[in-house]
């Protein structure tokens, strides 16, 4: 007797079709395990040191002395879960691009008959069976492809858009530490003072030149002094948290760290500054703008993929059966009939949705020529403060030489001097208070514009090098 397929022959092919197959493992999340991991974080770590090396092509192998914005941005990109879940979504993007350029499994179908009361004196066994090979068409599969494909563009994309997002925070809460740090110790400075010119009033009052009104108003300053420099303690402990998870590590890591603060302490000349031309730079290659646009291609390749699906797939079915001696061979196929629908409402959808993500890219573009021209028009308002307090700085700067050369010689008293003192603190943490508020415009203008105004590594560290290297 004949049979459609041998068993050795179908143990093979079954063999063969479970080689390659993927078997799970399983890897459960312990909480225990992963805080541990979180609060093991360190700025001292080995990879996190040879990370950047590699970056900024530094052979020295030793860590940096002081931590400056461009390394800690670096320093994020290798921590921040924000980083790690948009590589994760990219990862997953580029795994559906596999998925999409698989082709569709032929199957074999078996049939063996056994036939009860035969009147033959023949075998009452019929062995039948068909090979069902699937056959796509009108080039569905490489529709299927190019759309996975620019989803994963656009997932790699927003990559470094999430780095940008990532260092416009770290820039703010390293600014947060500065002015906090620096708050204290002009408060300190003004506290030191307020005590001396306390103290020279009790004096004069022992003595009786002054009423005891004048002594309280200087306690009470003194107290409101001592007040502000608790909360300057207060906000640079804060701070010093908010910088710790805008990098991504516990604030222990940040202990005995030594920060530079240079190019926060300073102001660039914008004039030198081609605003105009980023602009439209940002307009067109922003990394959100360029992960829209893959998004909105990946729109047409979905209505490409719809409009093919008008046309049926084939489904051919050659078959074989052994009847009672006789060897019986079927060419057959199977199609769908586009009698009831045409696939109209899919297409109709997947139109609706290139609408959409036209509109969401345009939308998109406005939001950032607005954002642009506002944070610019803003920075500019403030940089005029910022000259409006260094003339105030100057002034008493000048005043206070002026005391002091009258101190010397004899024409007023030590009152005065302190009090001239006392003024020019004062406007120093004045100066100060614009500062903080000009580099907060210049960082919201450098995250529109997505470009590092104020960084001498310009776009090196938001590179695709730097992004796509493994992280810890």
């Amino acid at each position: 007797m004949q049979r459609l397929i041998h068993p050795t022959l179908l143990l093979t092919l079954l063999s063969l079709s479970l080689t390659g197959c993927a078997r799970f493992e399983d890897h459960p999340l312990n909480p225990v395990d992963s805080a541990a991991r979180i609060e093991a974080r360190a700025l001292s770590s080995a990879g996190l040191r040879d990370y950047i090396n590699s970056v900024l092509a530094n052979k020295t192998g030793q860590p940096p002395k002081a931590w400056d914005i461009d390394r800690l941005t670096l320093a994020a990109i290798y921590y921040h879960p924000d980083l790690a879940l948009a590589r994760a979504q990219a990862e997953t993007m580029d795994a559906a691009i596999t998925t999409a350029g698989q082709r569709p499994n032929p199957s074999i179908t078996v049939t063996p008959t056994w036939v009860r009361n035969l009147a033959t004196a023949a075998v009452p066994w019929i062995a039948a069976g068909a090979i069902s090979i699937p056959i796509e068409t009108a080039g569905k599969r490489g529709f299927r492809i190019a759309k996975a494909e620019h989803l994963t563009d656009a997932a790699r994309l927003r990559i470094a858009d999430t780095a940008w997002l990532v260092r416009g925070r770290l820039r703010l809460a390293m600014l947060e530490v500065y002015a906090a740090q620096e708050a204290e110790h002009l408060l300190q400075q003004q506290l030191t003072i307020q005590q001396a010119m306390t103290e020279r009033l009790e004096q004069q009052m022992t003595v009786g030149e002054i009423t005891r009104l004048e002594v309280i108003r200087s306690h009470l300053a003194l107290n409101q002094l001592q007040l502000n420099v608790s909360a300057a303690q207060k906000r640079g402990a804060e701070s010093r948290v908010l910088l710790a998870t805008a990098v991504g590590v516990p604030v222990d890591a940040l202990t005995g760290i030594e920060f530079d603060f240079s190019k926060l302490a300073q102001l660039p000349d914008l004039n030198l500054i081609p605003v105009g031309q980023l602009r439209e730079t940002a307009l067109q290659k922003r990394p959100d703008v360029l992960a829209a646009l893959a998004d909105y291609a990946a729109a047409q390749s979905a209505l490409q993929l719809e409009i093919a699906n008008q046309y049926p797939n084939i489904q051919a079915n050659p078959g074989y059966a052994w009847e009672m001696g006789e060897h019986r061979w079927a060419l057959g196929a199977t199609m769908p009939l586009p009698i009831l629908n045409q696939n109209q409402g899919p297409i109709a959808e997947a139109e609706a949705k290139r609408r959409e993500l036209a509109e969401r890219f345009e939308a998109l573009q406005m939001r950032i020529l607005g954002d642009i021209d506002r944070t610019h028009a803003g920075l500019g308002a403030v940089l005029a403060k910022w000259a409006d307090a260094e003339k105030q700085m100057r002034l008493q700067q000048e005043n206070l030489q002026s005391a002091q050369a009258l101190f010397q010689a004899g024409e007023t008293d030590p009152l005065a001097l302190l009090g001239a003192k006392l003024e020019r603190a004062a406007a120093e943490r004045a100066r100060l208070d614009v500062l903080v508020e000009a580099q907060q415009a210049l960082n919201a203008l450098e995250d529109t514009l997505r470009y590092p105004i104020a960084s001498t590594l310009t776009a090196t560290l938001i590179s695709d090098s730097a992004l796509r290297k493994t992280p810890q």
